[in-house]
């Protein structure tokens, strides 16, 4: 029982901290490090090699966390270039100021899961709120539907954070995103529920008709997503199901002509390409083998290697790039230097976050520690076990505000449970975890800032609790499901 303690010591401090509001995720991160070092020097048989325990492991956990750190770098260096000159790119779903529910609908399922999956980091909250803001709506209900744009973040930032999941769990990324798919098919009914109540409480009571068309939409969706992530790499799921539906709705809602086919073609162009790249990438078998065996960097056996010219943040830089190139009118070359400082004013909290959260759980893993605190709560809950995954990757979710650092932090609990094969586990982690950070501080105050300058956390808190309640209910209702069936 000593050691268990000892063991769960890092994973509970950080959650006091970072739920008293009082420590940021970054300090919490590198203090639950800093505590999983110390427990390993209790559960090491032999507690002499702990500095070189402690520096391999590290070195481990950031190694697993660079798969998601270069995404992190790349995706912010893709959308600092790209809204330095196009800025109206990222108004691109709204297409009119006017408001509408079909508008309405497109920004908070369509536009905003696809610009969060492209880039990541809250830049689908960006971008909804900005559409929000255009259809003239403001304040508290505006700030709750560009949250909205969160809803399909296991996919989001190129799905880094179910990849590192996947990494943790010992699942491979494209089982890992098509179970989390079948379990995301639920939630996105429960959140149309509560998006019709958020559209009536913004003063725009969705009619009957729209409502039987939402429904529609929203189970194309499901749909798309699961397809797409049963045939394409985990990274393309969301990018492929909302970016195919998104160019269908444009069609048939705003029926444009010639001239607004070109002007919507020239925003969306960057994302577009983007699209293409990666799906060529992953569909076209040699050209997938022969980025995947180029230049590829393996630093520790048993982990995943990293080509670089296969993975997501080649082509986020090189698209970027592209379109600085064409778009700076031969000043590219000046404009590189003050772009790589704003990714790195802007990335390098998250990057350093997904790090430590990593690290920690590498340390305690290879420590023994995840085993320890699996085998207690399989003691504790018996074969009730598997109701506590989805709790467990909520408080991560919420906390971090990050699916790579909740993964990190908890996936190795998860996987250390016992129970089956550890897929449904590990898929209910992720999207426990990932849905959450809808609700984080991190997402709260970034819609806030946008949306509500004037308004608190507080009443965006009450606002959403329908959110927080769906979700809850609906990952119960799935972990049950899954028992009676494991």
């Amino acid at each position: 029982m000593f050691q268990t303690l000892i063991a769960a010591a890092p994973l509970v401090t950080v959650i006091a901290l970072i739920a008293s509001r009082r420590v940021g995720v970054l300090p919490a991160g590198l203090i639950g490090w800093a505590l999983a070092v110390g427990a390993a020097a209790v559960l090491l048989p032999a507690p002499a090699q702990l500095p070189l325990f402690a520096l391999v492991e590290s070195a481990k956990g950031a190694w697993i966390a660079w798969q998601a750190v270069a995404v992190i770098l790349a995706g912010m260096f893709f959308y600092r270039a790209i809204r330095r000159h196009e800025g109206a790119l990222f108004e691109a779903g709204s297409f009119h100021a006017a408001f509408s529910h079909r508008r309405l609908f497109a920004v908070c399922f369509l536009l905003g899961p696809f610009a969060e999956s492209a880039t990541g980091f809250g830049v689908g909250c960006i971008i909804a709120a900005a559409a929000l803001l255009r259809m003239g709506l403001s304040g508290v209900p505006a700030v709750v539907l560009a949250l909205f744009s969160q809803i399909l973040v296991p996919w989001g930032a190129l799905a880094i954070g179910t990849m590192i999941g996947a990494s943790l769990a010992g699942q491979s990324d494209t089982a890992l995103a098509f179970a989390s798919a079948l379990l995301s098919a639920p939630l996105l009914a429960g959140y149309l529920l509560v998006y019709w109540r958020a559209a009536a409480e913004a003063g725009h009571p969705v009619p009957a008709a729209q409502r039987r068309d939402d429904a529609l939409w929203t189970l194309l969706l499901a749909f798309a997503l699961a397809a797409a992530s049963r045939v394409v790499a985990a990274e393309l799921g969301c990018i492929v199901a909302c970016g195919g539906l998104l160019v269908l709705r444009h069609l048939r809602d705003e029926r444009p002509g010639w001239a607004d086919l070109g002007r919507t073609a020239a925003r969306a162009a960057p994302y577009a390409v983007l699209s293409l790249a990666l799906i060529a990438t992953r569909i076209v078998p040699p050209l997938t083998h022969a980025l995947k065996s180029a230049a590829v960097l393996t630093p520790f056996d048993g982990l995943p290697g990293f080509a670089p010219f296969y993975n997501p943040s080649f082509w986020l830089i090189a698209v970027a790039l592209g379109f600085v190139v064409i778009l700076a009118r031969g000043k590219a070359f000046a404009e590189i230097a003050p772009l790589l400082a704003e990714t790195g004013r802007s990335a390098w909290r998250p990057s350093a976050v997904t790090v430590l959260f990593v690290a920690m759980a590498q340390i305690l893993a290879a420590a023994g520690g995840t085993r320890l605190i699996g085998a207690a709560l399989h003691a504790a809950l018996g074969p009730a076990t598997l109701l506590a995954a989805p709790l467990l990757g909520a408080i991560g979710g919420f906390l971090t505000g990050s699916g790579a650092a909740s993964n990190g932090m908890m996936m190795p609990v998860q996987a250390a449970m016992g129970i089956g094969t550890g897929l449904w586990p590990a898929a209910l982690q992720n999207i426990a975890a990932t849905n959450f950070t809808l609700l984080s501080p991190i997402r709260v105050a970034m819609a806030l800032a946008l949306a509500a300058p004037d308004s608190d956390e507080g009443t965006v808190y009450r606002a959403a609790r329908p959110i927080a309640a769906m979700l809850g209910l609906v990952l119960l209702a799935e972990a049950a499901v899954l028992l009676f069936f494991s």
